[in-house]
């Protein structure tokens, strides 16, 4: 059971883990380290390369593949056996160099834990890796340092923790030494700094409590690694193709062979011939196409700050119906930003957004310059301990992000906060805690002294007496106090957080320096921050509604401020949406949970448990669910979601480690870019395996039709293999690039319980019937003209092969065109979006038209697949047979079966 350190007075604490504020000595942490091990988070088991690569393999069409090498082998088609072992490795050595990549990409990402620690061991100062730590460690904590293990606090000056990774809080925490109740909750229990938070102000030491897999952070990294990971919906339905398919082949074979031996055909010929077509019944460009397809759509999505570690979830993304998001640094973007001045008489507008110090001082809509605002924005910059760092023209706050904005706000005016300080000599501070609500900062500039200091509004207007308006210094009057009140609850109504600075000049011989100089003060005005949000935002969740895609935020932060945020991107409608908190949701039965979720557009104050509740709620409800997370925390609901988005910048590596995508830039507009090119995939997909199933259904009926008819087998088992190479490889290849469809994001998504196989398998069949029908009468005509059924020539045999093969690829080369959109033909486009928007596909058929040509023509070809040339006006009628491809569009015979059972497709 879990020792509760955070009840425990500071002296009971050091007792207990056997240590003293001058820390362990070395002997002891030595053997402390042997009890307890190293101070590090155990990843999830990593894969390695060879398994990676093998588990390519793992899919039934694979299997079926494996199944038609080795009859092809024991049939003495060697050619066919090699070509299709060279497609399953191909097929996985893409699929393994994708996942490979990405898997690298992520290790690249993962900078979790702090490398470094500065200790007491012996009484003495040291700098260790954060690894060594050891329960009974005293650590010494600064700003910006990463706390390196769960820590409980026996000195505080000032200290405050970012420590949202865990709790979800937007704000900096204040943190304390005292005792906490016994059932304080872990973001309630201030003398306690966790793992992974990060030091934001002040000073502290501690003492260790926790190292590794016994911290919050290690409890949450567990249970992540025992959750069982779902097959995608994609893994799902090439399941069931394959199963449908192999029900197909294995009937195929049983079928056509006893038909044949009831038409009085030979038997053996009959064994060959039904094994052959049931090996070309399995369509082996599938899994290498679909292979192919994801990997170029993860590309594109890297391209776009998106990497995607599983190929299989590339498609996922497209099936998307609600996407569950965080606020803080997703939505917004986690840079506080100063937006409104009152100065006590006059409201300013300050324009600029994040840590960029680009931005305009508005009065009255009307830009002025701030050099009545000049004063306030110095106090500002000078009772401030942060600092700008700017790396690659991105700046970035060190310290608290509070006092970031106040330091680009004086920027903005162009004040540099380096060069003010150094004509300001700091002199002393009168830190910040959570009982004073304030701080403050004497400096001395050419002989004068001045006190400036910034805090709550309350506290700090309780402190002033007098104001400066119009330039001028007056008393502060009991209504002028009310009515900067007011402002100042008006602010925070807009979800604003609110300072008030104030100063006072000091006398020459003032030396000490403490509380008691903090009266008479001279009110400057308030300032009213917020972490604004990302001005793409509102655009991309329009987007989402017009896609049909539900955004639910949900936050840590307070209702105020999410509802505020929620209104500024037009996500949130005060009149018609719902927002609910935390202890709103704790307090909800069941069914009334259930009910809520249906309509529920933010939570606010969330736990990790309530994300993951929410998560499992909506899966429950039929729903494909995109989850976003940083923390630690939300790495539970990451796991447990269809797509797990973790961010690149801010995210932990227990959060990227649970996660299927990581945002490089945490931006909510990349999640959407990254659904439409899912979509997309999804659209290729069904193209190609429309595509290729109708044209290996033309062969198998058109082989089933000669046997019934008594004719010779049109066929050879080396002419289904060069139809499927001709037709399966590049054109099917190329329909992967197609690029998204411009209507793509203004469809509904598809049902979760649609099926691929069911939307068409109506088309397939039609599609295959049609050319079978065309190269068999075209066959027949072209067996009577020489005779054969007279004579029985195999010349007239070879050149009526030559034909129906020929019609049968032509056809299928001029039906690739016309997979591509379901509603709009070859000649229902123009010639740029026929032949100019996927070049790839105009040159893959150009170059299956080339290769057939030879087929036909070229006598070593002739030789191999015992074929005849044709003469230029037998070639025109094999084309005339193949026209039907150019006209014929999958809507004409788009009978959805999903429909029939009531499941509606995208």
């Amino acid at each position: 059971m879990a020792v509760s350190y955070h009840s425990f007075s500071v002296k009971k604490t050091l007792k207990e883990l056997g240590t003293s504020k001058k820390g362990l000595t070395e002997a002891e942490a030595k053997l402390r380290m042997e009890k307890y091990g190293p101070n590090e988070l155990e990843h999830g088991k990593k894969l390695s390369p060879l398994i990676i690569f093998l588990l390519q393999f793992k899919s039934i069409m694979v299997y079926m593949l494996l199944f038609a090498v080795v009859v092809s082998y024991l049939l003495g088609e060697y050619i066919d056996s090699a070509v299709i072992v060279a497609i399953l490795i191909i097929n996985a050595v893409l699929g393994f160099f994708q996942e490979y990549k990405a898997e690298k990409a992520m290790e690249a990402l993962m900078s979790l834990a702090a490398p470094h620690a500065v200790v007491l061991r012996d009484d003495k100062e040291r700098d260790i890796y954060s690894r060594e730590l050891v329960k009974g460690d005293i650590v010494i904590l600064n700003v910006g340092d990463r706390v390196p293990a769960n820590i409980r606090l026996i000195e505080s000056i000032g200290l405050k923790v970012d420590q949202s990774h865990l709790t979800g809080e937007s704000v900096s925490v204040e943190k304390e030494t005292g005792a906490q109740p016994g059932d304080a909750g872990i973001a309630d229990r201030k003398n306690i700094v966790y793992m992974a938070s990060i030091i934001t102000y002040g000073k502290g030491i501690g003492v260790v409590t926790a190292t590794g897999m016994e911290t919050e952070i290690g409890q949450i990294a567990k249970n992540v690694q025992e959750q069982e990971r779902e097959t995608t919906p994609l893994q799902r339905e090439i399941s069931i193709l394959g199963r449908w398919l192999a029900f197909i082949v294995v009937s195929l074979v049983v079928i056509l062979f006893f038909i044949g031996i009831i038409f009085q055909h030979d038997v053996v010929e009959m064994f060959m011939t039904s094994v052959s077509l049931a090996v070309s019944a399995v369509p082996e460009g599938l899994p290498a196409v679909i292979t192919v397809t994801l990997a170029i759509g993860m590309q594109r999505m890297a391209k776009k700050n998106a990497v995607v570690r599983k190929l299989s979830a590339v498609q996922t993304l497209g099936g998307v119906t609600v996407i569950c998001s965080d606020k803080t640094g997703t939505l917004t973007k986690n840079e506080m930003t100063v937006t409104k001045i009152f100065d006590g008489t006059k409201e300013y507008e300050v324009t600029g957004s994040g840590y960029e110090d680009k931005g305009d001082f508005l009065l009255n809509n009307k830009k002025i310059n701030p050099e009545n605002l000049k004063l306030l924005l110095k106090v500002s910059a000078l009772c401030n301990n942060a600092y700008l760092s700017k790396e690659d023209k991105c700046c970035s706050v060190v310290g608290d992000p509070t006092e970031g904005s106040l330091l680009v706000l004086a920027s903005k005016a162009g004040i540099n906060y380096l060069d003010l300080k150094d004509k300001y000599k700091y002199l002393s501070e009168i830190s910040f805690d959570s009982k004073r609500k304030r701080m403050s900062v004497i400096v001395r500039k050419d002989g004068e002294k001045f006190l400036n200091t910034k805090g709550a509004p309350d506290v700090v207007l309780e402190l002033c007496s007098k104001i400066i308006i119009s330039g001028k210094v007056v008393e502060l009057t009991p209504a002028k106090k009310v009515e900067i009140l007011k402002k100042n609850e008006e602010f925070a109504a807009n979800a604003l957080r609110v300072l008030a600075m104030a100063y006072k000049p000091l006398p020459e011989k003032t030396s000490k320096y403490d509380e008691k100089l903090e009266n008479d003060l001279i009110f400057l005005g308030l300032t009213g921050m917020i972490d604004p949000p990302r001005p793409e935002v509102r655009s991309a969740i329009n987007l989402c509604r017009q896609a049909g895609i539900r955004v639910i935020m949900l936050t840590g932060d307070h209702i105020t401020t999410a509802k505020a945020i929620g209104k500024s991107i037009g996500l949130f409608n005060e009149d018609k949406d719902i927002a609910l908190t935390s202890k709103e949701v704790d307090k909800m039965s069941d069914a009334d949970f259930s009910k809520a979720v249906n309509n529920v557009v933010i939570f606010a104050r969330i736990s990790p448990e309530n994300k993951f509740k929410i998560v499992k709620e909506l899966k429950n409800k039929g729903e494909i669910v995109a989850v976003t997370g940083d923390g630690v925390n939300d790495a539970p609901a990451l796991k447990s979601a269809h797509i797990g988005i973790a961010m690149g910048i801010t995210g932990t590596d227990v959060s990227k480690e649970a996660s299927e995508m990581v945002l490089t830039d945490d931006n909510f507009t990349t999640i959407v870019s990254a659904v439409r090119e899912g979509r997309g995939i999804f659209d290729n997909i069904k193209k190609f395996v429309k595509f290729l199933l109708a044209s290996n259904a033309d062969t198998i009926l058109e082989v089933t039709a000669a046997v019934m008819l008594r004719w010779p087998i049109p066929f050879l088992p080396v002419h289904i293999l060069w139809m499927n190479l001709v037709t399966d490889g590049l054109p099917a290849l190329a329909l992967s690039m197609d690029p998204p469809a411009d209507n793509v994001m203004q469809r509904k998504p598809r049902n979760p319980k649609y099926s691929l196989v069911k939307e068409v398998a109506v088309f397939i069949l039609f599609a295959g019937l049609i050319d079978a029908v065309a190269s068999l009468i075209l066959y027949f005509l072209s067996l009577s003209a020489e005779g054969f059924f007279i004579t029985s020539a195999t010349d007239a045999l070879s050149k009526a092969r030559t034909m129906a093969i020929s019609s049968a690829i032509f056809y299928e080369l001029f039906f690739v065109f016309n997979c591509r959109d379901d509603d709009k033909g070859v000649w229902s486009r123009s010639f740029k979006e026929n032949f100019l928007s996927n070049k790839f596909l105009t040159l893959g058929v150009a170059g299956s038209l080339i290769m057939q040509l030879l087929f036909i023509y070229n006598p070593f070809f002739n030789t191999i697949f015992r074929t005849t040339p044709l003469a230029l006006w037998e070639l025109g009628l094999v084309f005339l047979f193949a026209t039907p491809g150019l006209f014929l569009l999958p809507r004409w015979f788009h009978i959805d079966l999903n429909k029939k059972s009531k499941i509606k497709s995208s």
